[in-house]
């Protein structure tokens, strides 16, 4: 059923904001300088508004002027519809002119590959101010008044919209220095006389040595003497000083590896169910900011993926 019109029913809307004006302050003169207005222009737009509704809103006494109980009755409805709308509007303005925007990731991707891509974004966007949350563990977006973040899984999470960046490919890497002398591809014996960096996570999503051996075709055991880290982004370093192997994930390690810091011991990759998502909560209103950086990110994300693994 369609809904009535508010023209039709609504008393002039001018003499609605002349009343809520004179109820406060409780004088015409006062309401009149309030509103760039006269007293006798004032005084006008409350008597076409009891004239439309039918009943006195004022009473005049010699101290002054009050609210009659049909007017207080009108003024407090007036004083919460005007103040819900110009609250609305406030709120509106602000987050379209917002220029910042804040954007989450695990350690590991954050210095990886959105570090040395967001000068890009910084010089083609200079009135943005982004703010980059770092963390391998991101809480709710909202309540950490993250706009978007980079998450790693399947794509279904609760209370979010999810565009997949690219999918999840790990193999094997070290310095080239620790190589050296070495027959490639390594074998299996080399691994295992080798020392092997692992990373400790949290995530059980994450791949460990025993992931990557099993999608081998003879499936070997892996020696469990390892260094291990928490922090992704030091294993990668502890690799490329030639500390050991480490496993490499693919987007992570692409610029090491064409520098030639990082070589691939052994061609085999292992391709995961998994992939890199832009997460953004729902029902969040867009914004200028926040598309910009969106549109952005994908863009690179597809450039990311179309390049060749060296």
């Amino acid at each position: 059923m369609a809904r009535p019109s508010l023209r039709r029913s609504l008393p002039p809307l001018n003499s609605l904001v002349a009343f809520e004006a004179a109820g406060r302050l409780e004088s015409f003169t006062a309401a009149g300088r309030e509103l760039s207005l006269t007293q006798a222009a004032i005084s006008r737009q409350i008597q076409q508004l009891e004239s439309d509704l039918g009943v006195l809103l004022f009473s005049r006494s010699r101290r002054g002027m009050r609210l009659t109980p049909e007017g207080d009755i009108l003024y407090r409805s007036v004083t919460a519809g005007l103040t819900s709308i110009s609250d609305t509007a406030t709120t509106l303005r602000q987050q379209q002119g917002r220029r910042n925007v804040t954007i989450g990731a695990t350690l590991g991707f954050s210095t990886f590959w959105l570090m040395p891509r967001l000068p890009g974004f910084r010089s083609a966007n200079p009135n943005i101010d982004l703010r980059l949350v770092a963390s391998d563990a991101l809480g709710d977006l909202a309540e950490e008044r993250i706009d978007m973040a980079i998450r790693y899984g399947d794509g279904h999470w609760p209370a979010v919209n999810a565009t997949r960046l690219f999918g999840g490919e790990m193999f094997p890497v070290a310095a080239p220095a620790l190589l050296k002398g070495r027959k490639l591809p390594l074998s299996l014996e080399d691994f295992r006389a080798t020392p092997l960096l692992e990373y400790e996570s949290a995530d059980p999503r994450w791949l460990n040595w025993e992931d990557w051996s099993q999608g081998l075709p003879e499936k070997p055991k892996m020696p469990s003497a390892r260094i291990r880290f928490n922090s992704y982004p030091l294993l990668i370093q502890a690799a490329i000083a030639g500390e050991g192997i480490g496993l490499g994930w693919r987007y992570f390690v692409d610029e090491f590896l064409h520098d030639k810091r990082l070589v691939r011991p052994v061609e085999e990759v292992m391709v995961t169910d998994f992939g890199f998502h832009l997460i953004e909560p729902i029902g969040a209103r867009p914004r200028t900011a926040t598309t910009l950086l969106r549109n952005w990110l994908l863009d690179r994300a597809r450039e990311s993926a179309a390049t060749a693994l060296p």
